[in-house]
């Protein structure tokens, strides 16, 4: 039979070239982290199974779903249908398929999919060991045995409370009900958002962006605010296991030029007027008696208006100080635009490109105490690392190595699951401003039938994120090690590797490195 086995790293595609070479595939892990890899085949599957011989691990079987990439990324902006503009970083030619979405195999339609993603999960308490198995693959004639190692090292993957990276990627609520056709509010949304909450804690985000209050009006005046829907996402993602919440915008500006903010409920009402100063005092009132009344102190941040930058910075300080007012001790984060804005936020998060441009005050602020994460989004477009899938797929993980290697503390990205279109199965470029946004860059989760799927893309940022916590790791025992081999797989954020077994092999180096001392005979 002939098959294609490829690392959890790389893309696969439904015209991807098989072979006839008897399979066999060897992974790495730590205790608490996961692996993986991908199976092509020339025929559909009547089954697939996992057998463990004597040390078992868990293993999850999908099949992956293709994708339509209907635009290539720009070199500086969104999309572009000029390939000779971009083949000098783009995988492939748009439009074309890529095997993007994971469904789990017990959803699919018996021999309906010859494309299967393999994640295996190590328990956080898993001893060292070397251990093996057989996946096989069966079709209606023809049965093929793929003979699985995977070496457990004995370095762990801490907790989300444990760990060194911070992570938080927006989330739409709207599309709970637009994407899955629930009612908004229902017994069926909330039990969706549970899913997604899942979804965002196996990504490794140890945040979860709530909804803003709802403005209540009587006779066309303001008389507060309702807080219902933030209170019970807040509490499912506290039982999910989430370490913090974060509440959700609530200004924004109408020009990008413009130095004045608006609430997000009135459009018309600066931040900086008597009238908006009244309003955001109802907001945050109710808010901070939300956060009391549900104990949340602890574990809150808050997010108060996107990409503050030059030309608002003044107002956005006001802004701060109006909440710091109201609900005093509550870190702010915020992606941001510049380095103007000391006293109004508390964790900085730069785009990729703000970062490398403005470096120097930028670490300038880490070395006096600020925090500062770092942010990916639709721009800069062209080779900057992002998550597009028409990027490799080296990018996706790669992105944390070099957050690693700046000592950058955390990742945001606005595109959890912001479906933008009618089917982004077969239009992943989602419209915005009379654009289009890269591949896959509105979400990295797809909206199944009473369910949420994970992507390919997932997997490979869930994996940056786990080798940052090694690196993180190797960074307090020996710094310039683990500088040298970040600079094998990356050295910027438009340098880096796109080949993923340069980047496993530097894996391996990690590994290597972090056991150097300690007992490795299994």
């Amino acid at each position: 039979m002939e098959f294609k086995l490829l690392s959890e790293t790389e893309w696969a595609y439904p015209d991807t070239p098989l072979t006839t070479e008897t399979p066999e595939i060897s992974l790495e892990a730590a205790a608490g982290g996961h692996t993986g890899f991908q199976i092509l085949a020339k025929a559909c599957a009547g089954s697939v199974s996992i057998l463990w011989d004597d040390k078992p691990l868990s293993a999850d079987i999908f099949s992956l779903l293709p994708v339509v990439v209907d635009e290539n990324t720009a070199p500086g902006l969104m999309t572009t249908t000029d390939y000779e503009s971009c083949k000098g970083y783009v995988t492939k030619k748009a439009p074309f398929e890529v095997y993007d979405a994971l469904m789990p195999y017990d959803k699919m339609k018996t021999g309906s999919s010859r494309a299967f993603y393999i994640r295996i999960s190590v328990s956080e308490g898993a001893e060292p060991s070397v251990c093996t198995g057989r996946l096989v693959y069966k079709t209606g004639r023809e049965e093929c045995t793929i003979r699985i190692s995977c070496r457990v090292h004995p370095v762990k993957i801490p907790s989300l409370f444990e760990a060194s990276l911070g992570m938080l990627n927006f989330f739409d609520y709207d599309n709970l009900f637009l994407q899955h056709n629930v009612p908004r509010g229902s017994e069926s949304y909330w039990s969706l958002f549970r899913q997604y909450v899942r979804m965002q804690l196996s990504l490794r985000c140890t945040h979860i962006l709530l909804p803003p209050g709802s403005p209540l009006y009587h006779d066309g005046q303001l008389e507060g605010f309702d807080f219902s829907d933030a209170e019970t996402a807040g509490r499912i993602a506290l039982e999910e296991g989430a370490p913090f919440l974060c509440g959700g915008h609530i200004a924004h500006w109408n020009e990008w030029t413009e130095n004045e903010y608006y609430p997000i409920w009135d459009a018309d009402t600066g931040v900086t007027t008597l009238n908006g100063y009244f309003q955001l005092k109802k907001y945050f009132t109710g808010w901070a008696d939300v956060i009391r009344r549900n104990n949340w102190s602890n574990q809150m941040c808050q997010s108060l208006a996107d990409e503050p930058q030059i030309h608002n910075a003044g107002t956005y300080r006001i802004l701060a100080a109006v909440f710091r007012k109201f609900l005093p001790g509550i870190p702010i984060i915020e992606a941001v635009e510049t380095a103007d804005l000391g006293g109004g936020v508390d964790i900085w998060v730069p785009k990729q490109d703000t970062y490398e441009k403005n470096r120097e005050v930028y670490d300038l602020l880490k070395k006096n105490g600020e925090e500062l994460w770092f942010y990916t989004c639709a721009f800069p477009a062209g080779p900057t690392m992002n998550r597009s899938m028409d990027l490799p797929l080296t990018v996706t993980r790669a992105v944390l190595w070099l957050g690693a290697a700046y000592r950058l503390t955390g990742f945001l990205h606005w595109g959890f699951n912001f479906y933008i279109g009618e089917d982004i199965f077969r239009k992943s470029c989602c419209p915005h401003k009379g654009k289009l946004l890269p591949a896959g860059d509105a979400h990295i989760v797809y909206p199944g039938d009473g369910f949420v799927l994970p992507s390919i893309r997932l997997e490979a940022q869930r994996a940056g994120a786990e080798d940052y916590e090694l690196l993180w790791q190797l960074i307090k025992k020996d710094p310039q090690k683990a500088d040298k081999i970040i600079a094998s797989v990356c050295t910027s954020f438009t340098s880096y590797t796109r080949d993923a077994g340069v980047l496993l092999k530097a894996r391996r180096s990690l590994f290597q490195a972090l056991c150097s001392d300690r007992e490795t005979d299994f």
